[in-house]
């Protein structure tokens, strides 16, 4: 079994980081339409679809995030 062939020279850091970047933006344009979003049968705002409204709460008919609920951040841990 033979050996894979080795290159007679270095290859330049710009020429590799060109190389993935027309790698990542092939796949970057690829993702990009495949983000699904529906409108909100409650209160017509865009959202992904198979997740909660994330600006009233609601999914599938049902409310599952309390919206009114303020959130505090967690900033220290308390020992």
């Amino acid at each position: 079994m033979s050996k894979r062939p080795t290159p007679k020279k270095q290859q330049a850091n710009s020429q590799s980081s060109r190389r993935y970047k027309a790698f990542q933006n092939r796949a970057r344009k690829r993702l990009v339409n495949s983000v699904a979003l529906t409108t909100c049968p409650k209160c017509k705002e865009a959202k992904m679809q198979h997740s909660a409204c994330s600006n009233c709460g609601e999914y599938n008919g049902r409310q599952v995030l309390d919206m009114g609920k303020k959130m505090d951040k967690i900033t220290k841990v308390k020992a």
